[in-house]
């Protein structure tokens, strides 16, 4: 069951976008071949068809696209012409009196796409655009692409406007059939990430995805169970923002704590607490007996982050030991306030704020900097560049 309020927020600029898509397209994505009947002046219907493979791509988010993004796609289409001769026999381009495609022709699609983002039940996250429910703004001959070699200047000029005019008379025919033969691009990622936001108190379903100026925002609903509210993370050039709850802090917190020491269950149980720029900590051991009254001592921590120079500063502000509630409570009352006597000359630990992010299976990493942090009793907010 879901909230109105949202468990995670991430903003990614069109910068940083883009450049996540020129790695994603590397060498380039084949498109499955689109067949298609093309009605051409004076010579009847021709079958067209176009192998596509996609080599280069941008976004470009808008406010005004209805919560599309205009998406520019190039790429290099094979293309093969068949039809029906005089004879009534089938025959090729050059049969036809059209001119033989004797290289790949680069091809330069723009159109309105909703990017789709949704939990799954089973915890796989599916990420994809709609390409069926898609608006296509054009469908062009890129004339701005090289002669490839080895072909005449003239001749290349004739055979791409042939093809152009093909293109012409295919129109939004041509963009719905691929559309249909298509339907939804995308991927899925597996439980590793999904059982990871579900963690964080995100709920199944789709997510909200608000197209602006230059970036687009993914909202995550929160569950009933999820303490704070993420709150947007303003960001510009190759940046994004995260904002994450009070409660999927408190988890983060845990799961990373886990991984340092390397066990799956902790001798011991770890709550966060945030407030204005500060963080809270009680430490203590695992409960045995849920049925007893709970004698647990636990101990108490406030500590600041910052970033100083570069680097994230953790000072230690108060820390004191907290009894059981049956202890009157002015003793724990003394105790937290000789632990803040610790903010007189607090002890300050610093961490590298830049930190290496794997890239696929090839062992290589990007640097991810931490560029701003923001504490509030909701949640945290932080803005991440790629240096």
């Amino acid at each position: 069951m879901t909230t109105g309020r949202s468990a995670l927020i991430a903003s990614v600029t069109e910068d940083l976008l883009n450049d996540v898509i020129a790695v994603v397209v590397g060498v380039g994505i084949p498109v499955d071949p689109l067949e298609q009947v093309v009605a051409l002046p004076g010579m009847g219907d021709v079958d067209l068809r176009l192998e596509l493979t996609v080599t280069g791509g941008r976004v470009e988010p808008r406010p005004d696209a209805d919560g599309r993004v205009r998406a520019i796609a190039t790429g290099l289409g094979v293309v093969s012409i068949t039809g029906s001769a005089y004879s009534g026999e089938e025959a090729d381009a050059g049969a036809l009196g059209l001119p033989e495609v004797p290289a790949p022709i680069p091809v330069r699609v723009e159109a309105l796409i909703a990017p789709t983002i949704e939990l799954r039940s089973d915890q796989t996250l599916a990420l994809g655009l709609d390409l069926a429910g898609a608006e296509l703004v054009s469908l062009l001959v890129d004339t701005d692409a090289a002669v490839p070699e080895g072909v005449e200047p003239v001749a290349w000029a004739g055979i791409t406007q042939v093809v152009q005019v093909m293109f012409h008379s295919l129109g939004d025919d041509l963009w719905a059939a691929l559309g249909e033969h298509v339907g939804e691009v995308g991927t899925e990622l597996g439980p590793e990430i999904g059982s990871v936001l579900a963690d964080l108190g995100v709920a199944v379903g789709r997510a909200d995805v608000r197209v602006g100026s230059g970036t687009i925002t993914v909202v995550f609903a929160a569950t009933d169970e999820t303490v704070g509210q993420a709150e947007p993370v303003p960001v510009a050039g190759k940046r994004v923002g995260v904002g994450l709850s009070a409660s999927g802090l408190d988890h983060l917190g845990r799961l990373l704590l886990e991984r340092v020491l390397g066990s799956s269950r902790l001798p011991f149980e770890v709550e966060l607490e945030v407030g204005e720029q500060q963080l809270g900590g009680r430490l203590r051991n695992t409960r045995i007996f849920d049925r007893l009254p709970d004698l647990r001592p636990s101990l108490r921590t406030e500590v600041r982050p910052r970033l100083v120079d570069g680097r994230l500063e953790v000072s230690l502000q108060a820390a004191w030991v907290e009894l059981p509630s049956l202890v009157p409570s002015f003793v724990n009352d003394l105790s937290r306030r000789a632990g803040g006597l610790v903010s007189l000359a607090p002890m300050r630990v610093r961490f590298p704020s830049t930190i290496g992010v794997p890239v696929g299976d090839s062992g290589d990493t990007v640097p991810v900097h931490v560029e701003e942090l923001r504490l509030t009793s909701s949640g945290v907010g932080v803005s991440l560049a790629l240096d």
